[in-house]
């Protein structure tokens, strides 16, 4: 009797699982079609229940105004549900926002802290970010060798642009002489 209640609930729970990536998915096949509006309905039922990927998407539609008029805050949010369970990219849009003072006050120290979360990770553009935040003292005391290093991981990351923005901060500021 009890190995049956255990197969039931096993089988409850697949299916459950598989109905929420459904949705998930479902969301990604209306987005690639151009269904703004309809994926934004099946991302929010999973983002609702947790999920990181379809909590960072709702951010990012909510940020650039796909399916929804543009909404900062909303995508503030939605960015914080997902980086607050690890997502990179929602950390390092965070980052960006809180800098520009998008959807929230400008805040340097929030700006920094998504974006040592996300170049911990190893992302090249919260790395670069966060090195010219320690040139420039945002966020925290000015700190040329902290910045020395966060730029050197934005070299060293292989991402094509963010490296040339990189070693030209590294030229201007010579922090090879660090």
């Amino acid at each position: 009797m009890i190995k049956k209640h255990i197969q039931l609930a096993f089988l409850l729970s697949l299916c459950f699982t598989l109905n929420v990536s459904a949705n998930y998915f479902d969301g990604q096949r209306a987005y690639a079609s151009g269904d703004y509006e309809g994926a934004i309905l099946e991302w929010t039922q999973v983002a609702e229940d947790g999920n990181p990927r379809a909590q960072y998407n709702l951010g990012w539609m909510h940020a650039n105004g796909k399916g929804t008029p543009q909404d900062f805050t909303a995508a503030i949010e939605w960015y914080t549900k997902s980086a607050e369970q690890g997502n990179i990219n929602a950390q390092y849009n965070l980052g960006n926002l809180y800098l520009r003072g998008q959807g929230a006050t400008q805040n340097d120290n929030l700006a920094f802290s998504w974006f040592i979360r996300a170049a911990e990770q190893g992302d090249a553009p919260a790395q670069y970010n966060l090195g010219r935040m320690y040139l420039l003292g945002k966020g925290g005391d000015k700190n040329i060798l902290e910045a020395r290093f966060w730029i050197k991981q934005a070299l060293e990351n292989n991402d094509e642009y963010i490296g040339a923005l990189a070693q030209q901060v590294w030229d201007e500021y010579k922090l090879g002489t660090y």
